[in-house]
């Protein structure tokens, strides 16, 4: 069952028909702004080539939520998605919610980019 309520630090599989990727294949993101009708959504690579504290954060593996290899989120794949999809898994699949550090480090990591 989706979840269609998407919180902070939570990650989904989005659907290359919302959110288009390269690989044609669901890209994992994270949730770093869920608004009421509009939710933003930061992209992961598992390439760090050309990691950058300034527009990156690093993300280690985390079975629980299917970040099977390291990777980085990274403020080029910042992206806009309707509420409305999250209602729909074939969209937008929840693979789980990150642990209590690396939220922190995510809300950090978000505030520290916005100014706050």
């Amino acid at each position: 069952m989706p979840k269609e309520n998407p919180e902070f630090a939570d990650i989904y599989g989005v659907a290359p028909h919302v959110v288009p990727d390269a690989h044609d294949a669901p890209r994992r993101n994270v949730v770093v702004q869920p608004r009421t009708d509009i939710v933003t959504l930061l992209g992961r690579t598992s390439n760090r080539a050309g990691f950058d504290t300034d527009t990156c954060l690093l993300s280690e593996i985390d079975e629980s939520c299917r970040l099977d290899k390291q990777g980085m989120y990274e403020l080029r794949f910042k992206h806009s998605v309707y509420r409305p999809h999250f209602a729909n898994e074939k969209d937008c699949d929840f693979y789980g919610a990150l642990g209590p550090d690396e939220t922190a480090s995510l809300r950090e990591f978000w505030d520290r980019v916005n100014g706050f």
